[in-house]
């Protein structure tokens, strides 16, 4: 079967545009800090929620954990806030909607929280609203931990933010080596276009 230089050209971006999604759904994400903290404290919370995808996002959920008391929520004059609570008065849903973060921008969502009186793990799920009805569904781990053994958590804190630097520098990397396949690919198929009425004569 015959296939022409733009069939090609088509086949190539759409395999590279391929590659790239699978990049962004593995790695765009949405996170909480601080990941440690210390019993009964009042801490703020940073909700980062970023758009690594074409379309952007206009709608957030963050389900609490059940002994966590969020105390306030930052205003924002662009989001509209809307909370849920339980049977006991406490926050236990939160959702921003009313704006967007478009592609490739980030956004951050502050709240004031009180922590566990007692050291544990939790899970935070954050819910990404996509303007195309898509959903995302990620989730955000707290240690409650004593504050004799804060300096160690506070040091596997800082390795794993120095490890999320590194993941962000390899991906811009990828991201340049993809944008080189392309061009190349694009020129080896104009050449081999150009080349054909030679052939031909």
């Amino acid at each position: 079967m015959h296939i022409t230089s733009w069939q090609r050209r088509a086949i190539i971006l759409w395999g590279v545009s391929g590659i790239l999604l699978s990049i962004a759904s593995a790695w765009g994400h949405s996170d909480l800090d601080p990941r440690q903290s210390i019993p009964n404290k009042w801490e703020t919370y940073t909700l980062n929620v970023p758009t690594e995808t074409a379309v952007p996002t206009v709608q957030v959920r963050l389900l609490v954990p059940r002994d966590f008391e969020i105390e306030m929520i930052e205003h924002s004059p662009l989001w509209q806030i809307t909370r849920s609570r339980d049977e006991r008065g406490y926050i236990q849903e939160v959702t921003w909607s009313g704006s967007s973060i478009p592609p490739q921008t980030f956004a951050e969502f502050k709240l004031l929280v009180r922590n566990p009186a007692t050291p544990g793990t939790s899970l935070w799920k954050i819910e990404q609203y996509s303007q195309d009805g898509n959903v995302a569904t990620w989730e955000a781990q707290t240690q409650i931990v004593p504050q004799a053994s804060m300096g160690g958590a506070q040091r596997a804190e800082e390795a794993w933010r120095a490890a999320q630097v590194a993941t962000t520098v390899s991906l811009v990397a990828i991201g340049v080596s993809v944008t080189l396949i392309i061009v190349t690919a694009i020129g080896i198929v104009q050449s081999g276009r150009s080349q054909r009425p030679d052939e031909q004569s």
